[in-house]
């Protein structure tokens, strides 16, 4: 419940939903989309890429991995792009037990965790695409649930447009809000919802929803490179993280690049687009 001294619940929408089955790939918009036990959206970077040595690689380093597209359905994973085969994956396959190596960011250290293999066709589609050997993993629980990870990403549609009216008043050109990969895209229903709002919410819910879902807002979104990899061709320029930085340090001096914030899943239940919910502010 919001504290004494802490200002009343605001009102909010959510304006969009997305998933990303592959971890730093190409994102899907989906309608709907239930929270699963670990806390995130069921289908949500259930998949990674490998190294030849079980490192988990990403955009920032890759960063032809923002052309694969996936294509998730119940029974398959799907992976394209441009001038290649379509890759299809059984998602019912096992697939052969590997060790993956994932970067943790409080250690400073690599921890590891099992994974399943999805095999020779989807180790060289990938390495063939993306130009190194690479291989196609599907986490198990335990990486999942992994006490560093928060695994809801979101941002309010005023932060975005902000930073679009700034980029374009120094001379950039605006950007698409797939660069930022959130998961919940929020508004408000009355249009009034301020720029950086979510970085003041403590939590979101959405009352009438099946389940009840709710969301804790647990830290700020650091930024990087990534969002400077243009989706169209996977160029890699300056902007918009250099505003995105000047921004930050006005708003929060000293502090790193932040914009968004991460959250856990709490209750289950179902998101819609459109739905209309609650944000309870931060003491």
């Amino acid at each position: 419940m919001t504290g004494a001294n802490a200002p009343g619940p605001l009102a909010i929408r959510l304006a969009g939903l997305w998933i990303y089955p592959v971890k730093s790939c190409a994102g899907v918009a989906v309608t709907s989309a239930e929270l699963d036990a670990q806390g995130g959206l069921k289908g949500d970077r259930e998949w990674i890429v490998i190294n030849a040595s079980g490192e988990m690689q990403w955009q920032g380093g890759i960063p032809r991995m923002a052309l694969v597209q996936p294509v998730p359905d119940q029974h398959s994973l799907r992976l394209q792009a441009p001038g290649a085969p379509t890759l299809t994956v059984d998602r019912a396959t096992s697939g052969e037990a590997c060790d993956v190596r994932i970067w943790n960011e409080v250690t400073r250290a690599f921890d590891t965790f099992p994974g399943r293999d999805a095999g020779r066709a989807s180790k060289e589609w990938l390495s063939d695409v993306l130009g190194q050997p690479l291989r196609l993993v599907r986490l198990g629980a335990e990486a999942l649930q992994r006490r560093t990870l928060n695994p809801l990403h979101l941002l309010a549609l005023s932060t975005l447009e902000q930073l679009n009216e700034r980029l374009e008043a120094e001379g950039h050109a605006s950007v698409e809000l797939e660069r930022f990969r959130p998961n919940l895209l929020v508004d408000s229903p009355a249009g009034v919802l301020a720029p950086f709002a979510e970085e003041k919410f403590a939590s979101v819910s959405w009352p009438h929803a099946p389940g009840v879902p709710r969301v804790h807002l647990a830290e700020s979104c650091a930024r990087c490179v990534m969002v400077n990899v243009d989706l169209r061709d996977a160029s890699v320029g300056k902007e918009p993280l250099a505003t995105v930085a000047r921004m930050s340090r006005e708003r929060r001096p000293g502090a790193p690049v932040y914009l968004g914030v991460y959250g856990r899943g709490q209750n289950g239940g179902v998101l819609t687009r459109g739905d209309l919910g609650w944000a309870e502010m931060r003491r």
